[in-house]
């Protein structure tokens, strides 16, 4: 009975002591957006099939501050997508979007902070791509921005 009355205390200990959600530790990631080139009549992605060089970058600008960010081979894990990492903190943000000069898009992304019961995240609340068809992949997430390559 001694020994049932100790282990009872001890998790009742626990219990009090270890449920303090002021402990949680959680961040999100940063907000993203993945494009995929596609030809818009048969659906192909443009660098799988060779329309698109892979050799050649793909380059991002950011039109906020007029300076290239980043230029990146798209080749990663075989899923030939361009990731646009927009970033944690909350705010607008414009980027141009080039490949060589057959592909040329904007997309303006406002992301913001919302709160939660034990985390602050910074999610998307809106995003517009400009000088571009495209159509979401309710599957993937991905935006398939859509080209004519009969031009």
């Amino acid at each position: 009975m001694k020994k049932l009355l100790n282990i009872s205390v001890l998790l009742v200990l626990i219990l009090i002591t270890g449920c303090d959600s002021s402990h949680v530790d959680c961040s999100s990631g940063p907000v993203s957006l993945a494009f995929e080139f596609v030809d818009q009549d048969s659906g192909a992605n443009l660098f799988e099939n060779g329309t698109f060089d892979r050799t050649k970058p793909v380059t991002i600008t950011d039109l906020n501050q007029n300076k290239v960010i980043q230029s990146i081979y798209i080749n990663s894990n075989n899923l030939n997508r361009l990731n646009l990492l927009v970033g944690f903190e909350p705010g607008t943000y414009n980027y141009a979007i080039k490949f060589e000069d057959k592909v040329a898009f904007e997309v303006s992304v406002v992301t913001e902070r919302v709160k939660g019961k034990h985390c602050t995240n910074t999610v998307l609340k809106s995003k517009e791509i400009k000088n571009a068809t495209y159509a979401e992949d309710k599957n993937t997430g991905a935006f398939k921005i859509l080209i004519n390559t009969k031009n």
